[in-house]
């Protein structure tokens, strides 16, 4: 097996792992809530992603749609100027506090670095 085969193989199953297949996302749940949320809720079909949004001293966890996860949307329809959020797609993954660094993006990169020093 060539090193370029190994590395999509390895890319692909890493993939697999993070995808939920026909089953509906769960997300942490919890309107201005001034601690972490514990309360989690099933999405809506066509809700395919986690969000956590941090205001002040409060934070906001739902389902959200993937296409609306940009700054200016989320603005709009929360009606907020200054705030952090962030989005991601898997399950119960909006739990943490809000770091900028997507978890599964980082798992991904791990692995495949560890694997490019292996080989």
């Amino acid at each position: 097996m060539t090193k370029m085969n190994f590395i999509l193989l390895t890319a692909f199953i890493v993939l697999v792992a993070f995808c939920s297949f026909g089953s509906t996302l769960r997300c942490y749940h919890c309107e201005n809530s001034p601690s972490l949320c514990r309360s989690n809720s099933t999405c809506l079909t066509n809700e395919d992603t986690c969000l956590q949004m941090k205001f002040g001293k409060l934070r906001t966890f739902s389902c959200w749609k993937f296409s609306q996860c940009k700054m200016n949307e989320i603005a709009e329809f929360f009606q907020l100027d200054n705030f952090e959020f962030f989005c991601c797609q898997h399950d119960l993954c909006n739990e943490g506090a809000i770091t900028g660094v997507n978890k599964a993006a980082f798992s991904v990169a791990s692995v495949m670095a560890m694997l490019w020093m292996l080989l």
